[in-house]
């Protein structure tokens, strides 16, 4: 008997180590590092002024060349890197945790309150979301916490419509009708049976979302409504090489391509996580 359990465990194994949830790991784990130990990667400080290296090339000296104030550029985007992660988590986190909730309760109860749900869901979503990020932004003032207040009053419809529908189907389960049947308290039916087996997808549109997260932060930082000069930030810094791509095209280049690996990495690891998650038969 113990022969078959092997051959069954094997396989599921290598589904395991899939590519793209390795590769996630190691791009964002890299990132991660970097805003950990920024001081410890980054050769300069990141807002040093040095006239004497005024828009300087690429060099064994500055790896990714200096900017308009001699500043270099390989530091600021190892520094921008501590920035990024924490909008990444902080514009995703709050609106997991929230539309996570609300779903879960009005999957679960309906009604009235699926019908409040749905009427706010239908205000939300007659907006473009950027637009209405931006125009929340706009109204508070620039600036980090505004722009995650922003981002966390709309973007939590989306992981609410999520568990609302896994919800649905998983209250009508065996295991959860037992459950009322065996005089079991909501809170419990929802919390510790429903919501374990109704999050996965949520999780897995968490990873992706923090990329969008990182998207969204340099947007706004690029139109001067994120991070503020002179932070250390990818969209910043794009924003610092615009008046120069003809002639310091090294400004803007490097940060815009530490955001698209940075996406790439949480795409990947957003694909990993479902195949690790995803039901076995």
């Amino acid at each position: 008997m113990a022969a078959p359990a092997l051959l069954t465990v094997k396989p599921r194994a290598r589904r395991r180590l899939k590519p793209s949830l390795v590769a996630g790991l190691v791009i964002i784990g890299a990132f991660v590092l970097m805003a950990l130990f920024p001081q410890v990667i980054a050769p300069y400080s990141p807002t040093a002024f040095d006239y004497q290296a005024v828009l300087q090339g690429p060099t064994a000296k500055h790896l990714f060349g200096t900017d308009n104030f001699g500043r270099d550029v390989f530091s600021r985007v190892v520094w921008g890197a501590q920035l990024d992660m924490q909008i990444a988590l902080f514009t995703t986190l709050f609106p997991f945790l929230f539309g996570t909730l609300i779903g879960a309760l009005t999957g679960y109860y309906g009604r009235w309150a699926d019908a409040i749900f749905g009427r706010v869901v239908d205000i939300v979503v007659t907006f473009p979301f950027l637009v209405l990020v931006i125009a929340i932004v706009a109204v508070l003032g620039p600036g980090l916490k505004n722009m995650y207040i922003a981002v966390s009053a709309v973007g939590w419809i989306t992981y609410g419509r999520l568990i609302r529908a896994e919800i649905r189907g998983q209250k009508r389960a065996e295991y959860a009708l037992a459950g009322q049947v065996m005089g079991y308290t909501p809170a419990r039916i929802i919390f510790r049976h429903l919501l374990p087996n109704a999050i996965t997808p949520a999780i897995v549109y968490w990873m992706t979302d923090m990329a969008l997260g990182i998207l969204l932060g340099s947007s706004l930082g690029y139109l001067g409504l994120g991070a503020q000069p002179p932070t250390a930030e990818w969209g910043v810094l794009i924003a610092d090489g615009k008046n120069f791509l003809a002639t310091a095209w090294w400004i803007s280049t490097f940060p815009g391509l530490a955001i698209t690996l940075a996406g790439v990495g949480f795409s990947l690891l957003g694909d990993g996580l479902a195949d690790l998650l995803r039901p076995r038969g």
